[in-house]
């Protein structure tokens, strides 16, 4: 089983519901539901289909959006600095960043609307991945070297 059959298995019969109940709230029979762990399934394919796609557009809007109908974040790993500039590059990068998102959240509390509490949330989105990301990789030891300089 690859990582897709196995996370579409597990979250079939490891879930909150049991099979009966989880059939019975998606208006479907139970062996569909077991089917649809299995590799020829069409709820396999298709979601490899969907990382397949992702990947080759190079777009995340479809992860996004699942994370967001989920309640989840995911977190795109960071690549790693060659040197100390690309180091300084990361940290003003956060920094502008920081202050889009802090204007965002500024300009939705004095005129709160439709278009600023999406800028709003996509920039908070975007400084909490951004975030994480730098942590992952301080944590995975590839610090950014010259916050320890002492010169």
């Amino acid at each position: 089983m690859d990582a897709i059959q196995t996370a579409v298995y597990k979250t079939i019969h490891q879930g909150k519901l049991n099979i009966p109940e989880l059939a019975d709230t998606q208006g479907l029979t139970e062996n569909s539901i077991y089917k649809m762990a299995l590799e020829d399934s069409g709820t396999v394919k298709n979601l490899k289909r969907v990382v397949s796609l992702i990947m080759l557009q190079g777009r995340d809007d479809i992860l996004i959006a699942l994370n967001q109908r989920v309640g989840r974040l995911s977190i795109k790993i960071p690549r790693t600095p060659k040197n100390k500039e690309e180091e300084s590059e990361v940290v003003a990068n956060y920094q502008q960043l920081a202050n889009d998102t802090v204007g965002a959240m500024l300009q939705h509390f004095a005129k709160p609307s439709q278009e600023t509490m999406d800028m709003c949330v996509s920039k908070l989105t975007e400084i909490t991945q951004t975030s994480i990301g730098i942590q992952k990789r301080i944590e995975n030891g590839n610090q950014l070297s010259f916050l320890d300089d002492k010169s």
